[in-house]
Parts: C-alpha cells; structure tokens; sequence
C-alpha cells in the first residue's frame, strides 16, 4: 500500500499540476488575445498579423478547453481508485486473523468469482477461478519470483526487528 500510495500521490499531484497548467493558458490565452486587439486597434499590430495571431491562439484554446473535461474525469478516476484501496484495507483490517470464512466476511470482500471451464494440461485437469474483489476489482497474484523476493525482504525486516541487544 506504502508503494502504490507513492506512486499515486505522485501521479494524482501530476495530474492535478497539469490541469491546473491547461486551465491557466486557457486563461492566459483569453489575455492574449484582448492585449492583440488592443495593440491592433492602437496600430502597433497590422490587422493580418492580428487575425493569425488570433486564429492561432483560439485554435490551441480550443484544443485545451477538449482536453479540460479528459483531464479532470482522469484525475477523478485516480482519486476513486485510491479512495476505493483504501476503503479495502480499512475493511482488511477489521478482520485480521480469521479463523473461518463466514457468508458475511464473503459478501465483504468478494464482489464475483468467475469459474471457467475446465482444461486438460498434460492429462490433469486445471480449471482458472478469478476473484473480483469489492472495490479494487480483479487481483493477479505477482510472479513467485517476486512474491518470494518480497517475502525475504519482509522476513529480513522482521529479523532485524525481533533481534534483541545486551
């Protein structure tokens, strides 16, 4: 959770930084193009300058005031999905150590479990269960790999930790 919570605090802080970025040249842009009038209408800007200048301007407006909507659903969507995490392990953590899986503890954590059908491997049968869990969906174990080199970091941890000094 420390690992994805890094990642999505920086990813959602990126998001937001560049929206806010997209919404400030929107703005920027409005300026721009007041100041262009103005300078053409003082004579400083030459009509045909002005009517590039602005079509130019109005064409990247347009562009970011699409791209606005994209960009808060996005960050919307990461905001959801971290709240929806964490919503799971707070209920993780209301039943720690079980004993036995009631009905209840079920319906808690699992949403739908997809049994597919059977197949035959080299004579014996292997048929694939997916698990959706409530809140962050479809779960894929990591690689063993990866789960024991986790595993080794967590029992060094714990080694080190449950060391006793004279």
């Amino acid at each position: 959770m420390d690992r994805f919570g890094l990642q999505e605090k920086k990813a959602l802080t990126a998001k937001s930084r560049e929206l806010d970025k997209v919404k400030q040249r929107v703005t920027e842009i409005d300026q721009l193009i007041q100041k262009s009038y103005e300078d053409m209408s003082k004579g400083l800007l030459s009509e045909g300058r002005f009517a590039t200048l602005s079509v130019s301007l109005e064409t990247e407006q347009k562009q970011l005031k699409t791209a606005i909507p994209e960009m808060e659903a996005s960050l919307e969507a990461t905001k959801d999905k971290t709240a929806d995490l964490q919503r799971f392990i707070e209920r993780a953590r209301q039943v720690t150590r079980l004993t036995e899986l009631t009905p209840e503890i079920v319906h808690e954590f699992i949403d739908k479990i997809v049994v597919s059908k059977p197949d035959k491997v080299d004579g014996k049968r292997h048929q694939r269960v997916n698990i959706h869990y409530n809140t962050i969906g479809l779960w894929v174990a990591p690689e063993p790999e990866t789960l024991e080199q986790e595993y080794m970091t967590y029992y060094q941890a714990m080694q080190k930790r449950n060391k006793k000094t004279a």
